[in-house]
């Protein structure tokens, strides 16, 4: 079952990277969606990250280094495209996503 969590975290991995350096659609009359979608892939790829172990993912700090690392390189990269921009609140919520996480998921 791990190499199935493994598997979906490099699509979701992928993905992500695909939606952060495309153009965006525009706006959406959903207030703060783009902040909420941060949150949520965040969350997700902690998720799989997690269940891609066979210990909690709280005990692998370097894994954990790894996602916020790859938040914060979204950003940086962001801010050279001409057709994104980059966002302090936008790294707060991919934070927000892996730390909610981590404080809820199980530690055994």
């Amino acid at each position: 079952m791990i190499k199935v969590y493994q598997s979906l975290f490099c699509i979701s991995f992928l993905f992500i990277c695909y939606s952060a350096f495309t153009p965006s659609e525009g706006n959406s009359s959903i207030l703060f969606l783009d902040k909420i979608l941060h949150f949520g892939a965040f969350f997700l790829l902690s998720f799989l990250l997690d269940r891609s172990t066979r210990r909690p993912l709280i005990y692998h700090k370097g894994l954990i280094i790894f996602l916020v690392i790859f938040a914060v390189s979204i950003e940086i990269i962001q801010s050279f495209l001409p057709y994104r921009s980059a966002e302090m609140l936008d790294f707060v919520s991919d934070l927000s996503g892996i730390l909610v996480y981590l404080y809820f998921a199980p530690k055994i």
